[in-house]
């Protein structure tokens, strides 16, 4: 994919250096992150689940409750009933940070502003 436009508008307002960072962020391989619905399961049933399936996983070190995926893609989860069940939620990691940074109190009203409408 051809990102000199790209890179030509983020030199501008950051750096070569940064813009360079950036563009390799954009080419790298990502992996699939989710958190645990806890409403639904617990953290335990679900690593339960991805050992069974032979899913190795890497634990979050500031959310008990997110998941980084190593050998499993965001396809492969759909097929297991965890997710089918809403057991989790296939979410980025920075998805998951302003619940646990506003702590909010229940029947809280929270618009976010960035949502995607979904699929």
């Amino acid at each position: 994919m051809n990102l000199d436009f790209l890179f030509e508008m983020l030199e501008k307002q950051y750096s070569s250096k940064v813009a360079k960072k950036i563009i390799q962020g954009y080419n790298s391989k990502r992996f699939t992150t989710f958190r645990v619905n806890l409403l639904k399961s617990s953290v335990m049933e679900i690593e339960n689940v991805l050992n069974m399936n032979k899913i190795e996983y890497e634990k979050v070190a500031w959310s008990n409750e997110a998941f980084i995926l190593k050998n499993a893609s965001e396809k492969d989860i759909r097929n297991l009933s965890i997710y089918e069940d809403g057991k989790i939620y296939v979410q980025s990691l920075s998805s998951m940070l302003p619940p646990i940074l506003l702590e909010p109190e229940s029947e809280t009203d929270i618009l976010d502003m960035a949502a995607a409408p979904g699929r």
